[in-house]
């Protein structure tokens, strides 16, 4: 026989290092001439500035029977504006190395752009046009529309886009604004039904400077981008129409444990989402309570991952978590899983969260790993501009502090278990899931019925 191959052991691991502070950048505050607020975060790394324009309209702000409107107006903000079209903006972008780019969440609606700093003024003049002189012509605003129409047909039929269209009507009532399907393509007969008028009304009702406020990250200083802005974007004067207002009175219905089936013949897979609206808004903190979420439903390591992915193999992969919205906030478990496992993948679910929230809270190993790598990360977090850019955001959204960001690794690190579990039981505890489930009916519904819920049949929307 052949001698053994020599083998030389490995050097032990290196110790972790030690932990740097965070080192978070001095948010600056201006006003333009027009009362546009300005956020700056100066980043010296690299020759860049980022800018996003942001609109206090979001999904949430198209009409209830016009959904897709937004949409289909931020599409075509770069076909058409100022005096070019669309293939001369693209060259304009490429002439400048600059970027812009138009989308919307559920509670702002945001024109970015990237540019090199050396070219931001230019860039600046290109991005204003964009916001403030679309075109919207009418071949346009056809073959968007067509675009868009085929974009709601393939979410249709689509086992995640199916889905995503069923769940928010089913926990906020279809008459509030989070009640809409949240990828914000609307409905044939919605979208087939917008006109050109509509979209400039759309646009001068809440693409204007009294709903705006400007985030920029930059290597320039803030009085050098201020002028720039003042220049570009300073002048910018709302128009006479109204501006558009958002109602969340709408109350939330009362939550029923049920689950709700959509039927898609002869699917191999399932995908299971339970959603609940949470009682708290975005505008309340949620740091411990999303510290305790790690360890039942958000990231690999979290419980119905582990049980479901790595110990009985039916998922790809799974998770639960708090959506990031400013209003009241829906938790969202989505669990994509083989056919013939949907039922009793529902049941493991249910079985992990009621013993999280009563005798299996935190374990002491779960809170040192969720406390270590929620501080330990924090150092590296933001080292780029758009990571900037984005924090900056997401504290004017959720009504944040600016120094937020620093104060978070002496909370993670004062965590212990019973405030894990306090907060966890106080906002997971309050209601029971709604189960969307969609699948080959034939083979989950007797699945589903097992399971002793009310189960109904329900065609997507």
């Amino acid at each position: 026989p052949a001698a053994p191959l020599p083998i030389t052991p490995r050097a032990p691991m290196p110790a972790v290092g030690e932990m740097r502070p965070l080192a978070f950048p001095a948010t600056e505050r201006l006003r333009l001439s027009n009362g546009i607020e300005v956020v700056y975060a100066r980043s010296t790394t690299v020759p860049i500035t980022r800018v996003a324009v942001e609109f206090d309209a979001g999904l949430a702000a198209d009409s209830a029977d016009a959904l897709g409107t937004q949409t289909l107006m931020l599409g075509l903000l770069k076909e058409a504006a100022g005096d070019r079209d669309a293939a001369q903006i693209a060259e304009r972008e490429e002439q400048l190395g600059a970027n812009i780019g138009a989308g919307a969440s559920m509670d702002r609606t945001t024109v970015s752009l990237m540019s090199p700093s050396a070219n931001l003024d230019p860039s600046l003049a290109l991005l204003a046009d964009v916001i403030r002189r679309p075109a919207f012509r009418p071949a346009d605003i056809e073959r968007k529309r067509a675009q868009q129409l085929a974009a709601i047909g393939q979410e249709r039929s689509s086992p995640n886009g199916m889905g995503a269209r069923t769940w928010p009507a089913l926990v906020f009532g279809a008459g509030h604004p989070y009640g809409r399907p949240m990828t914000g393509l609307g409905s044939p007969e919605t979208v087939g039904a917008v006109t050109r008028e509509d979209l400039q009304a759309f646009h001068a009702n809440w693409i204007r400077p009294d709903t705006a406020q400007i985030f920029v990250v930059s290597d320039k200083p803030l009085s050098e981008v201020a002028a720039l802005l003042e220049t570009h974007l300073g002048q910018w004067v709302p128009p006479a129409s109204a501006r558009g207002e958002k109602n969340f009175d709408a109350a939330v219905p009362a939550a029923r444990p049920r689950i709700v089936l959509v039927d898609r013949p002869q699917s191999p897979q399932s995908i299971i989402l339970g959603a609940m609206v949470l009682p708290t808004t975005g505008h309340q903190d949620r740091v411990v309570f999303n510290a305790a979420n790690e360890a039942i439903g958000s990231g690999f390591l979290s419980r119905i991952n582990q049980d479901i992915r790595e110990t009985r193999g039916w998922s790809y992969g799974l998770g639960g978590s708090a959506a990031g919205l400013e209003e009241q906030v829906p938790y969202i478990i989505s669990a994509p899983v083989q056919s013939n496992r949907t039922g009793e993948s529902v049941q493991v679910l249910i079985d992990q969260y009621r013993a999280f929230l009563s005798d299996r809270g935190v374990s002491a190993a779960e809170r040192e790993r969720i406390v270590n790598a929620n501080v330990r990360q924090l150092p590296g977090q933001f080292e780029t501009s758009a990571a900037l850019l984005g924090a900056l955001r997401s504290n004017a959204l959720y009504g944040r502090p600016d120094d937020y960001w620093t104060t978070l690794a002496p909370r993670y690190q004062v965590l212990d278990q019973a405030a894990l579990d306090a907060e966890a039981r106080r906002l997971l505890g309050q209601a029971p899931f709604v189960w969307v489930i969609v699948g080959d009916a034939a083979t989950v519904r007797p699945q589903l019925e097992a399971l002793g819920l009310p189960v109904e049949v329900q065609a997507a929307p």
